[in-house]
C-alpha cells in the first residue's frame, strides 16, 4: 500500500552513487528518514519536491519501527526557495533544522511532533517574507529550550525568589539577584541584556508577530540561548559554527 505524508525536508545526505537519505519533519511521526533511490541523477522526478526546507508530499509503504523508510515518490507543496539562496537564511535554517532533530531524537511524542512542525512551518514562512533571521533563530532557540524542559528561569531570582535581579546564573538556570551573585560568583550582565533576555523567552507561538516588530536580538543573546542548550540539553550542533562564521562576516 501507498502511505503520503506531507512533510517538510530537513536535509539531504548522499548514501549511494545515486542515492540520497532524505531527512524529513511530518507532524504524524516527528522525525523520518528516507531513502530516495536515485535521487541524485539529473533526470530524478523527485529531486525537486526532496530540497532542503522545501515543503513535500511523499509516497511511501510505512514501515513501524524502520529507522529507513524507502521513498517511492515526492511531490513539490512548496519550494521555500529564497531559503537556499539567501546565505543568511541558509545558515539560520541548518540550525533550525538541526534543532528539531535534536529535540524529538528519542523522544518522540505525537503532541509534541505536531507541535514542533507547526513551529518550524511558522518559522520558514516568517523567515521567507522578511529578513528577521535572527529574530526567527532566537525564537525557535527559545521553543527548543521549553520542548527540552530546559527552559531559563526570567520571572524572578531563581535562588531565592528576590525580584531585582543582576545577573543570570547558567548553573542555577535562569536569573539571580546581587545577593545571590555574589555567593554564586555569577556575570554580572546589563540591565538593557537582561531585558532583552527575558522579552525573547517570553516569546511564543501566539506573540511572535509582535516580536518581529523588537529590535532584533544581538549575537551575545543568540550566544547565552545556545549556551543554555548546551549546558543543560547537552547537545552540540554542528549547524552552529557555520553560522557563527557567517555571523561574524556579516
Amino acid at each position: 500500500m501507498n502511505d503520503r505524508l506531507d512533510v517538510v525536508i530537513l536535509k539531504l545526505t548522499d548514501y549511494k552513487e545515486h542515492d540520497a537519505l532524505v531527512s524529513t519533519l511530518s507532524a504524524e511521526y516527528g522525525v523520518l528518514s528516507f531513502i530516495a533511490k536515485g535521487l541524485l541523477k539529473p533526470e530524478s522526478k523527485n529531486a525537486s519536491a526532496c530540497q532542503p526546507f522545501s515543503e513535500a508530499s511523499l509516497t511511501y509503504d510505512h514501515q513501524e519501527g524502520k529507522g529507513l523508510q524507502v521513498l517511492h515518490s515526492a511531490s513539490l507543496l512548496a519550494s521555500h526557495r529564497p531559503l537556499r539562496e539567501d546565505l543568511s537564511k541558509q545558515t539560520v535554517m541548518a540550525v533550525i533544522a538541526e534543532l528539531c532533530e535534536h529535540v524529538l531524537e528519542d523522544n518522540y511524542d505525537r503532541s509534541l511532533s505536531a507541535d514542533v512542525y507547526r513551529t518550524l512551518q511558522q518559522s520558514i514562512e516568517s523567515l521567507e517574507a522578511a529578513d528577521k533571521a535572527l529574530h526567527v533563530l532566537s525564537y525557535f532557540m527559545v521553543r527548543s529550550l521549553e520542548w527540552l524542559g530546559i527552559e531559563p528561569q526570567v520571572d524572578e531570582c531563581t535562588v531565592c525568589g528576590e525580584s531585582k535581579i543582576n545577573s543570570i546564573s547558567m548553573d542555577e538556570g535562569g536569573f539571580v539577584c546581587q545577593d545571590c551573585q555574589k555567593e554564586l560568583q555569577s556575570p554580572i550582565f546589563t540591565s538593557e541584556f537582561l531585558y532583552a533576555f527575558r522579552v525573547v523567552n517570553k516569546v511564543n507561538a501566539s506573540n511572535f508577530k509582535r516580536y518581529l516588530a523588537y529590535q532584533a536580538p544581538a549575537m551575545e543573546l543568540l550566544d547565552y540561548l545556545y549556551d543554555f542548550l548546551v549546558f543543560h540539553g547537552n547537545l552540540s550542533l554542528k549547524s552552529w559554527a557555520f553560522f557563527k562564521k557567517w555571523s561574524i562576516i556579516n
